[in-house]
């Protein structure tokens, strides 16, 4: 483990979030984009909760509805930028890499942006869902945006931080 110095507690909260993400987004989060033939029984169970006792419409596997083209998306734009970074992000937040905060700044802000859309439909767009259903799945959305944002933030001020310092250094030469 890195130093104490070199990882604060919300390391160790983005750590443990994109450790998780990893085998989430593999085992759950890219499942409708692949046909229902190609998905081990499993998680064609994990599915079928997700968006039967849930009611999630975005997780469907095998509709092709053409208003949530934008979600699929999104699960592609994870698959191929996003789960490459989680394996970055483990290891810049386990040895406390000092260079994480950019990297983490640009992810943050990106995911922040793309759940405001998701949980916006969730709550006010056309799906069939009651009232409960909406706010349970918004619920169940709603640390996918917390977190990233969360990250910003910090990250955006540790950034700037970076940067001052190496501008009163700069002067001082």
């Amino acid at each position: 483990m890195a130093p104490p110095a070199a990882r604060t507690r919300l390391d160790v909260v983005y750590l443990a979030y994109f450790a998780t993400h990893i085998p989430t987004t593999l085992l759950v989060d890219v499942l409708p984009l692949a046909p229902a033939d190609a998905i081990p029984a499993p998680l064609l169970a994990l599915n079928g909760f997700l968006t039967g006792a849930l009611g999630d419409p975005f997780m469907v596997i095998g509709q092709a509805r053409t208003d949530l083209t934008w979600f699929r998306s999104m699960l592609a734009c994870e698959l191929a930028l996003q789960l490459p970074f989680f394996f970055y992000a483990v290891w810049a937040l386990w040895t406390g890499c000092p260079r994480r905060h950019l990297p983490l700044l640009v992810y943050g802000t990106h995911v922040s942006t793309t759940m405001v859309p998701i949980l916006g439909t969730l709550i006010r767009g056309a799906i069939d869902r009651t009232c409960r259903e909406r706010w349970l799945l918004a619920a169940m959305y709603l640390p996918y945006l917390l977190l990233p944002l969360s990250m910003a933030v910090v990250s955006y001020r540790e950034c700037s931080r970076a940067l001052a310092a190496a501008r009163a250094k700069r002067k001082a030469e």
